[in-house]
């Protein structure tokens, strides 16, 4: 039977190795999953500053999901045609002690690309909160709701996908304010499962590197008391917080000041550092919450130390009150 013109079929060949490789979204996750692991015990600043060898890829791979990769082609690609897929940039290619490797990109600045980063810790600081949130509704009838105000950042993103995911589990009404257009996505569906779910937007101009809603009115905020209010931070230094931008500054100053309910700083650990953006002018402290909530560490790596150090002074009015292999919980006396 004849084809037309360019086209072609696959060769037995070509269709069996096309069946030993991973779809690039597996890919990805795989080799995001990777970096974060690395992470949690390397002795580096910033999950950017990891460079892993293709060598060390590929036999992860082979572990993970049992696929041998011979070439390093195949997966470089991959990694380019996802990039463009999403139009940005997320990993570079660089050349270690052992050859070729994969870095992340150094130059890290907006939500797409950040909500790749630090997957693993992530997860498990979202799980964190979602129990926290659990344990509280415990003695709540079905029917009844609970009210959040979810912020701005993709941990707490990762917040509001831990909740979508676990929606039939909770027979409530979900009563959700935010600005953060990660979690409307995340809860904002038509299936069956979300119909308890209400989601209120404030007035704002959409900014795309933060994929916010910005505005210096919160009154949809100032309106009600929240059950929980869930707030993130892209720096933390001698206890004060801080984001690149002012104008997001300031909102997470009036959240934080201004409305009501037990608040929840949510942290992955790479937040503490030295190194804060310029100018830097801090929305809060870690005092000013009820609760923080970060990933377990190795107690070796770089991160546990640096978080060490910052939460060892609010150890008084801020004590551990849960500490697992998955997630750290201090809250206030």
């Amino acid at each position: 039977m004849r084809t037309g013109e360019g086209q072609r079929f696959m060769t037995d060949t070509e269709e069996s190795a096309s069946k030993h490789r991973l779809k690039q979204k597996d890919l990805i996750a795989l080799l995001l999953t990777l970096f974060s692991e690395e992470y949690d015990k390397a002795q580096v600043d910033s999950i950017t500053d990891i460079l892993l060898p293709m060598g060390a890829i590929k036999t992860y791979l082979q572990r993970k999901v049992g696929i041998s990769y011979t070439s390093d082609a195949w997966i470089t690609t991959q990694v380019r045609k996802y990039e463009e897929e999403i139009g940005t940039t997320l990993f570079r290619k660089a050349v270690s002690e052992e050859g070729a490797a994969l870095g992340l990109c150094q130059n890290i600045t907006t939500y797409e690309q950040k909500r790749h980063l630090y997957i693993s810790q992530k997860i498990r600081t979202a799980n964190g909160v979602f129990d926290l949130i659990r344990n509280s509704v415990e003695k709540l009838s079905s029917g009844d709701t609970v009210s959040l105000l979810l912020e701005a950042g993709s941990t707490v993103t990762r917040v509001a996908e831990i909740i979508a995911q676990n929606l039939h589990l909770l027979p409530l009404k979900w009563d959700i304010c935010t600005h953060n257009l990660g979690v409307i996505e995340c809860l904002g569906k038509t299936s069956p499962a979300y119909r308890n779910v209400s989601i209120s937007v404030p007035q704002g101009k959409f900014d795309p590197v933060t994929h916010l809603i910005l505005s210096d009115r919160i009154e949809l905020y100032l309106g009600r008391k929240f059950d929980w209010i869930i707030q993130g931070t892209s720096f933390l230094a001698d206890g004060k917080l801080y984001v690149e931008k002012t104008d997001e500054a300031r909102l997470k100053a009036k959240i934080l000041s201004e409305c009501k309910g037990k608040k929840v700083l949510v942290l992955t650990g790479h937040e503490a550092t030295s190194h804060l953006p310029s100018p830097a002018e801090p929305f809060g402290a870690v005092s000013d919450y009820d609760y923080i909530v970060y990933p377990a560490m190795d107690s070796g790596s770089a991160a546990a130390k640096r978080m060490d150090r910052e939460m060892a002074p609010f150890s008084d009015i801020l004590p551990v009150m849960i500490r697992n292999w998955s997630y750290v919980i201090m809250a206030r006396i």
